[in-house]
């Protein structure tokens, strides 16, 4: 089990950066994090990570890159890869 799963949607017209986000999400396990690479900054999943219990940090590298990690909220384990990765 990979524990950070790089997901780069931004290639894709929309809808298919969520299509492909949600559809990892469902298989995101705990102790797993999502690194999305995209070109925007993707508010509405947002609000659909917060109402399916996960826990998510966006950054902006430049214009048109931002990334998104999201893990299971509470997971300890994602939450401290997030941190080693980040530094």
């Amino acid at each position: 089990m990979d524990s950070i799963i790089i997901l780069d949607v931004s290639d894709l017209e929309p809808p298919q950066p969520m299509h492909k986000i949600c559809q990892t999400l469902s298989t995101l396990q705990s102790g797993q994090l999502l690194h999305v690479k995209h070109r925007r900054e993707p508010v509405p999943l947002f609000a659909i990570l917060t109402q399916q219990q996960f826990d998510y940090r966006h950054s902006k590298e430049s214009e048109g890159k931002h990334h998104i990690w999201i893990w299971h909220q509470g997971d300890q384990v994602a939450l401290k890869q997030l941190n080693e990765a980040s530094k």
